[in-house]
C-alpha cells in the first residue's frame, strides 16, 4: 500500500506539472497571438489613416475644374499644372469658343464678352493664375491694363494707353506686334500677364474686345 501510495502521489505531481507547463505554454501561445493580432490591427489602422490623408489632401488640391453650366476644364487645368502653356492657351482659346457657343465663327465678339458667364470666367482664370503663381491670367492682365490708363468701362482706352499695355505684357516688342508664333510660353521669360492671348483674328487683339473683356472681369468682380 505505501509503495501504490507513494506512486499515486508521484503520478499526480507528474500530472501536475505537466498541466502546469501545458497552461503557462498555452498562455504564452496565446498573448503571442494576441499580440501580433494587435501589432497587425495596429499596422492596418494606420495604413487607413494615411491612405484617407493622402485622398484628403488631394482633394483639397484639387480646384473646382467644372461650371455650373456643365462645362468641364479638367484639360485646362492639366495642361496648366504640367506646364504646357501653349497647349493651355489653344485649350482656354477652345473653351471660351464653346462656352460663348462660337466654335464653327472661331472667335468672340464684344457682345460675346459681355455676356460671358462668370462662373467660367472665373474658373479659367483661376487655373491660370494658380498654376503661374499670379504671373499669367485675365485678372493679371485687367490690373496691368488698368495701371497703364485702361479705363475698365469697355471703352477703347485709345492708341497710347493701348500699345503702353501690349508693350507691357510683351505682345509688342520694338513696336512691332508679334505673330503667334513668336509668343513666349515660358514663365521664365515671359512678361507678366503675357498669357493667356486667346483674344485674337488672325494673330491681332481685337482692341475693343479686350476692352470688353476688362469691363466684364470688373462686373464678374474677378
Amino acid at each position: 500500500e505505501a509503495i501504490a501510495s507513494q506512486s499515486q502521489s508521484r503520478l499526480e505531481s507528474q500530472i501536475e506539472a505537466i498541466a502546469s507547463q501545458s497552461q503557462s505554454r498555452l498562455e504564452s501561445q496565446i498573448e503571442a497571438i494576441a499580440s501580433q493580432s494587435q501589432s497587425r490591427l495596429e499596422s492596418q489602422i494606420e495604413a487607413i489613416a494615411s491612405q484617407l490623408q493622402s485622398i484628403t489632401e488631394a482633394v483639397a488640391d484639387t480646384p473646382i475644374v467644372s461650371s455650373s453650366s456643365g462645362f468641364d476644364y479638367t484639360q485646362l487645368h492639366r495642361l496648366l499644372k504640367s506646364g504646357q502653356w501653349k497647349a493651355a492657351d489653344q485649350e482656354t482659346a477652345k473653351m471660351m469658343l464653346a462656352v460663348a457657343g462660337k466654335t464653327q465663327r472661331g472667335y468672340l465678339g464684344e457682345n460675346d464678352i459681355e455676356n460671358f458667364p462668370c462662373e467660367d470666367l472665373r474658373i479659367i482664370d483661376g487655373l491660370w493664375v494658380k498654376h503661374s503663381n499670379g504671373l499669367f491670367g485675365f485678372s493679371v492682365q485687367k490690373q496691368i491694363y488698368i495701371n497703364c490708363g485702361g479705363k475698365p468701362d469697355g471703352s477703347y482706352p485709345g492708341d497710347t494707353i493701348w500699345y503702353r499695355f501690349a508693350d507691357e505684357v510683351g505682345w509688342r516688342v520694338g513696336g512691332s506686334w508679334l505673330s503667334s508664333k513668336d509668343y513666349t510660353f515660358s514663365p521664365g521669360s515671359a512678361k507678366r500677364g503675357h498669357l493667356p492671348f486667346t483674344i485674337r483674328i488672325d494673330n491681332w487683339v481685337y482692341t475693343d474686345m479686350y476692352s470688353s473683356l476688362a469691363h466684364r472681369l470688373v462686373t464678374c468682380s474677378i
